[in-house]
This record gives structure tokens, sequence and C-alpha cells, in this order.
């Protein structure tokens, strides 16, 4: 008998712990130890006990026959630099299209599901080629400026989401690849989001998305 996580659900292991995302419900959260053990020997391929059966029973794992295990979120690069920027005034084209992109996504997470926001995000980065990147594409510094020197007038520009669901709106828009991320840290649990390509973090700072464990990435 295979198993697989119920669609829409993603999970990530950082401190010890087995982290799950709900897209749908927009929600994180975690299991009771007994189930956590049975579930990372799941993943290991190990023994899983007969704890693997509340697991079922809640609807984190799926029976089938077609799979042969729990895939493991897949890996991703931490981001090891930062793009140089340039504050510039006044607020350029550019800045303005940022301005415009998170007062949309503001509206869009206060109107619409999570999962609905998320999909043209994910629907773009599958259908699209090799794109422009930061080490390659000098491109990506006016861009990266223009969105730190537009935070002043963007609503909610301190927070991590928001933030970065806009700036990956722009960037694909331009032609810019790029990859959103969703972590977590479980001890304190916290949560946070930032975009990253080619090694670069784009839209935030190393020293706030180094203690977080990638559990989603677009």
């Amino acid at each position: 008998m295979g198993y697989r996580m119920r669609r829409g659900l993603f999970f990530c292991v950082t401190g010890g712990r087995s982290i799950f995302l709900d897209v749908e419900a927009d929600r994180y959260f975690g299991i009771k130890p007994g189930w956590d053990q049975a579930f990372q020997a799941l993943v290991a391929d190990d023994i899983a006990g007969p704890e693997l059966s509340s697991l079922i029973d809640a609807g984190i794992l799926v029976e089938d026959d077609a799979v042969g295990g729990i895939t493991r979120p897949p890996a991703i690069l931490p981001a090891t630099k930062e793009m140089s920027v340039e504050r510039v005034w006044p607020i350029s084209g550019l800045g303005l299209r940022f301005i415009i992109a998170q007062i949309e996504v503001v509206i869009a997470l206060r109107t619409r599901t999570f999962s609905n926001v998320l999909r043209p995000i994910a629907d773009h980065a599958s259908i699209v080629g090799p794109g422009r990147t930061a080490g390659l594409d000098p491109e990506w510094k006016p861009f990266v400026s223009a969105f730190f020197s537009s935070s002043a007038l963007r609503p909610r520009s301190g927070h991590c989401l928001t933030n970065s669901i806009a700036f990956m709106r722009v960037a694909q828009s331009l032609g810019f690849k790029a990859e959103l991320v969703l972590g977590v840290c479980a001890a304190p649990f916290s949560a946070h989001c930032w975009v990253q390509a080619d090694g670069h973090v784009l839209n935030d700072r190393l020293e706030n998305i180094r203690n977080f464990e990638p559990i989603l990435t677009i």
C-alpha cells in the first residue's frame, strides 16, 4: 500500500518536527509526537507503526497504490547573497507598478482564498521557460531598487506575504524568473515569505530568512 499527501498539503521537517501547510485552509499546523514519529518514519521509508492510521483518519495522508511513498519537498538552495540597491526618488513608473500590485494583493488576500491568490503565480511558473536571473541579468538591480524605493507608499509594506506576492506578480509580468518561498521556524513557531533567484534574496535581507526552512516553493 502506498501513501501520498492530501492535495494542497505541504510539509517540511525543522527542529526535529514536521510542520504542515494547508494551502486550501490557509493555515500551518503540527501533529502529535507519536503521529510525527510515524510520519517521519514513512518519509524515511522505515516502518511507520500503528499511528499511520490516525494520519489517514485526520486527512493528512491518502492511501494510493499508484505511489511508492511520501515525496519530500524539493530542495531549494538557500539564498546566500543580497541585491545591492539604491533607493531612487521620485518614484519611477516601475515603482508605481509595485504600489498598484501591492494594493491588489492586499484586496485579493481579503476577498479570495489563499490558494486562488497563489494559483496564477504557480500556473505562470509552470509554463514559462528559462527566465532572467539575478546573477545573470543587470536589469534585476533597478527592478529591486524600484521595489525598495516604493516601500513607503505601499500598503502593508512590512507584511512579507503581500510584499512577496506583489513582487512576484510584477516580476513575472516583465519576464523575470524567480521563486516565491514560504518558510517556517519550529521553535518558537513563526512563518515568513520571500522571493529569491539564483542564490539572491530579492525583496528581503539575508538576516531575516536564515532561520526559516522552506515549506513551499513556487
